[in-house]
């Protein structure tokens, strides 16, 4: 049987100094509609005025209050899929899994499962689903609607405009064994499946959900979850969206820290871009916590009392995804000198902070499959300058390498998604500018990005897959799924089906480290950093969690009074 994850109890993802994630790239506002902001959000009265929390609170007093959550990043189309920073930090609150996996030691336990059996050729797993959960619109969980939610995305669904979801590659058929009982065939062997079960883009969805198309199962009225808290309001472009609690919930993971309802009765999510005004807004007491902190700003909010988490985002570090069919990269010796022309610690000491790790393979520190790969990401501009002449690279009149009249050279664009992506950018322009490659930074907006980036002409793309298990290198790698250098590569291939099939954990772990050191040895990427999200917490916050990758739970958390 494939080396699967052991149920085990949970403690909550502990924040880090040197964790990971760097955020969404903030929308700039003037100063007039910075202010106009702050008063939106006094007006609205979003919440009471700070005051010294405690943890001494009696059990009875943690419940109740309203927390404003603030988000940099616009909200778009809530299906449970959109891997959105934004979007993703709503959803957990909404929708349960069928498993839960524990952010310290990565192990699986039961959520809506209350158990699972798995074949002993690793192609059937057949989970007992827990008695008693309800859905926020009353209906009940059981077998058909886990079979149907899973056929979604495992199958896609043409006539609803829904594809088929990547990370379900393998996914044959659900089946119904009776009203609390479903069992799941894959086509192969995968020892990342029973992790795919745990994430929160396989929450399940209510049937009301299921039964409408794509758009409209995106809109946020239309998702029906099993979770803690169920929508209230939002307005029309979902720059306020309100979630109330349910207090009938009463099936959350042994691992958490209470059981019931949930402790806060409301969380109010407002989309506010302008850092100086979500900084602020924690600083008065108008919000409770604000996502996506700029390195710049962390020292100035703990000296004025608040408190900066950063917390591990496990899956892959923040690299630059190369395209292979792009001028230039196609020779290995031109991807070898940029990994080595890269200066990681200045990257991380100019533009970042200490919260976020300096990247030492293509997974962080924090994976729980990490190995220590540092010795191929050495800067060496010697290195660098010889492997490039290697190629046939010399100097051209204005500085920069060419060949056969061809300048060395690459245009990336800012990827808006990653707020310290330009300056870091810029900084790496000037660094393989060292060696005589001319790397010029431009940014568009979000929609030519998106064109952008998919075009042979962009040989790089900044980027990174999360998701806690070794098997996110062939969900970002593998031909049948991210294809992320877009051309073949069967050995690579064999390599990261090899891992899925393991017979046992440590099989698995031997061949995830030979996975790194190829994708490394062959510069198929760039690593950049850790990953990172770095949260403001007021001094009234208390019991604030993140799951493996760093998406907010508030189902523990709670607001001295």
């Amino acid at each position: 049987m494939p080396g699967i994850p052991t149920t085990a109890s949970r403690s909550r993802t502990p924040p880090t100094n040197s964790a990971l994630r760097g955020a969404p790239l903030l929308i700039r506002k003037k100063a007039a509609i910075a202010a106009a902001a702050i008063l939106a959000l006094s007006a609205t009265g979003c919440a009471a005025s700070v005051s010294a929390g405690t943890s001494s609170d009696s059990s009875n007093s943690r419940y109740g209050g309203t927390l404003t959550f603030l988000d940099p990043v616009a909200y778009t189309a809530f299906n449970v899929t959109n891997t959105l920073w934004s979007n993703s930090n709503v959803v957990p609150q909404l929708v349960d899994r069928l498993t839960y996996q524990d952010a310290k030691t990565g192990k699986i336990e039961p959520w809506l499962a209350s158990s699972w059996d798995v074949s002993s050729d690793g192609l059937t797993y057949t989970f007992h689903l827990r008695k008693g959960v309800t859905f926020s619109d009353g209906t009940q969980l059981d077998a058909q609607v886990v079979k149907d939610n899973y056929d979604q995305h495992g199958l896609g669904d043409k006539a609803k405009g829904i594809a088929a979801d990547s990370f379900f590659t393998g996914y044959v058929k659900s089946t119904v064994v009776d009203p609390s009982t479903v069992s799941i065939t894959l086509s192969k062997p995968d020892a990342g499946f029973l992790q795919v079960t745990s994430i929160y883009r396989s929450g399940i969805v209510a049937k009301s959900t299921l039964e409408k198309d794509w758009n409209a199962q995106g809109q946020l009225d239309n998702l029906v979850g099993s979770g803690p808290f169920k929508v209230k309001s939002h307005d029309a472009n979902n720059t306020t969206i309100t979630l109330e609690r349910r207090d009938d919930y009463d099936w959350a993971p042994q691992g958490f820290a209470h059981q019931g309802k949930a402790y806060l009765k409301e969380i109010v999510y407002k989309t506010v871009a302008e850092d100086s005004v979500r900084m602020g807004s924690v600083k008065s007491g108008q919000a409770q916590i604000a996502r996506n902190i700029l390195p710049t700003d962390e020292a100035a909010l703990k000296s004025a009392g608040i408190t900066v988490n950063s917390y591990s985002v496990q899956g892959e570090v923040n690299h630059l995804g190369i395209n292979l069919n792009s001028k230039f990269v196609d020779n290995e010796n031109v991807r070898l000198a940029l990994q080595a022309a890269t200066n990681r610690q200045e990257l991380r000491d100019t533009v970042l902070s200490d919260s976020y790790g300096v990247a030492k393979s293509v997974l962080p520190q924090a994976d729980h499959n990490f190995t220590d790969q540092s010795s191929y990401l050495q800067y060496d501009q010697a290195k660098a300058e010889k492997l490039l002449a290697d190629a046939g690279f010399t100097k051209g009149s204005d500085g920069f390498l060419q060949k056969d009249g061809n300048t060395l050279g690459f245009t990336i664009y800012v990827a808006p998604y990653y707020q310290t992506s330009k300056k870091l950018l810029q900084l790496l322009s000037q660094e393989w500018g060292k060696v005589g490659v001319q790397l010029t930074v431009k940014e568009v907006d979000s929609g030519t990005y998106s064109t952008k980036i998919l075009s042979a002409d962009t040989a790089f793309n900044q980027t990174q897959w999360s998701r806690a298990d070794a098997d996110v290198l062939r969900t970002a790698f593998g031909s049948e799924y991210g294809f992320a250098n877009k051309v073949a590569n069967p050995e690579l291939d064999k390599l990261l089906q090899s891992q899925a099939e393991a017979g046992t954990p440590d099989a698995r772990q031997k061949i995830v480290t030979d996975i790194q050191k190829y994708l490394l040895e062959h510069a198929l990427e760039i690593p950049l950093y850790d990953e990172t999200q770095v949260f403001a917490l007021a001094k009234t916050v208390n019991g604030f969690a993140t799951e493996p990758v760093a998406r907010a739970e508030l189902y523990d958390t709670w607001l001295s009074k």
